[in-house]
């Protein structure tokens, strides 16, 4: 008996078939600067599914992990903040469930009961699963990495994925030398402009001299006398 091979043009046909039913997780923004004490809100967006037909989204289970003495984790929120929780399309529920109990790791989970076919043919082909909610904590660098667990269309069969990770930096706040020094800087500059600048009386007194100058008479045109 033979054993089957595949050309390289039939390998090149089903790695682009696979690619492109391939879905894409990533996170919005992919990178941000903050200061510390300030929120962070981080999106987790899915793409490339069926425009109104499989394949859907109808389970994941996700890891998101940070850098906990940069980052302090908040909360999660299921759904698309325009388009609605798209795992939720008939207004079934859905379940879900966090657990934050190690540190520097959010992990998140959620199932649809929706109908497989109200998932095909309803589901957005790209939406927002959940919003993250940080606050920065201290001046860092922290990596934001996806970790899937699960990841399933209508049926709950496996559905292949490529993830993209980002990052947060927290930059420290300017010290107060710096503020007095920038503020010193802008300082001279005005006074220097404002020393560069004509006297607001400079040309009065210059028209009052040349006004004198024309009502004085000519020596030459005024009488004789004897």
């Amino acid at each position: 008996m033979k054993t089957p091979h595949l050309t390289p043009t039939a390998v090149v046909l089903i790695s682009a078939l696979t690619s492109a039913q391939a879905a894409v997780l990533s996170l919005d923004p992919p990178g941000q600067s903050v200061l510390p004490g300030a929120t962070v809100q981080i999106a987790l967006t899915v793409s490339g599914l069926g425009a109104g037909t499989a394949p859907s989204l109808g389970v994941f289970d996700l890891d998101l992990s940070y850098d906990a003495a940069v980052l302090q984790f908040d909360s999660v929120s299921f759904g698309d903040p325009t388009l609605g929780d798209q795992l939720d399309l008939m207004g079934f529920g859905s379940v879900t469930a966090v657990d934050s109990a190690v540190a520097g790791v959010v992990n998140h989970l959620e199932l649809s009961l929706d109908s497989a076919g109200d998932l095909d043919f309803l589901q957005a082909e790209a939406f927002t699963l959940s919003v993250f909610t940080f606050t920065a904590l201290a001046p860092g660098f922290s990596a934001l990495e996806l970790v899937v667990h699960a990841f399933g269309d209508s049926l709950g069969d496996p559905l292949p994925a490529s993830v993209s990770g980002g990052s947060v930096t927290v930059v420290p706040e300017p010290s107060a030398a710096s503020l007095a020094l920038a503020l010193g800087a802008i300082a001279w500059a005005g006074v220097r402009r404002i020393q560069g600048r004509p006297g607001p009386g400079s040309d009065r007194r210059r028209l009052r001299a040349s006004a004198g100058a024309d009502l004085r008479p000519d020596p030459r045109t005024l009488p004789a006398f004897r």
